[in-house]
């Protein structure tokens, strides 16, 4: 059954390269944020400065697949696309597709005495599947 795992990876070891290199990719201003948030403190602040009439409600889904899942090949292609659009330099290039590639080599979790590595996405607890999940959707959508 294909399932998106929720880790708590902060002790792992690629946590906080994984949170390093989260920012360096946001700072670059690469992303819109058309699909994900800071955190729930924006989201609430978004919701209660919504105009409502007595005629619209809100309501909440719970939405199939919420979280997507790219392949691996697939954030890396995504990622190399938004920085050849940045003013980085091709070595610094280099060295962001090579901590992103080690970091998704570490996506690794344990359940039930057995280890999993999955195939596709980094796992939900990561610093960077938020990004990711959005490098890639948009670039899939160009």
């Amino acid at each position: 059954m294909p399932v998106r795992p929720v880790v708590n990876n902060t002790c792992a070891p690629s946590h906080k390269i994984a949170k390093f290199l989260n920012i360096k990719l946001k700072n670059m201003e690469i992303l819109p944020n058309t699909y994900n948030i800071k955190n729930s403190l924006e989201i609430a602040q978004e919701i209660t400065q919504l105009h409502t009439n007595k005629c619209m409600k809100l309501i909440t889904l719970d939405i199939k697949d919420l979280y997507t899942n790219p392949p691996n090949t697939g954030i890396i292609k995504a990622t190399k696309f938004w920085l050849h659009n940045t003013p980085l330099n091709i070595d610094e290039n280099k060295q962001i597709i090579t901590i992103l590639k080690t970091i998704i080599e570490q996506n690794y979790f344990q359940y039930n005495d057995n280890f999993y590595k999955p195939h596709k996405a980094v796992a939900v607890g990561s610093p960077l599947s938020g990004t990711l999940a959005e490098l890639y959707l948009l670039r899939i959508q160009k």
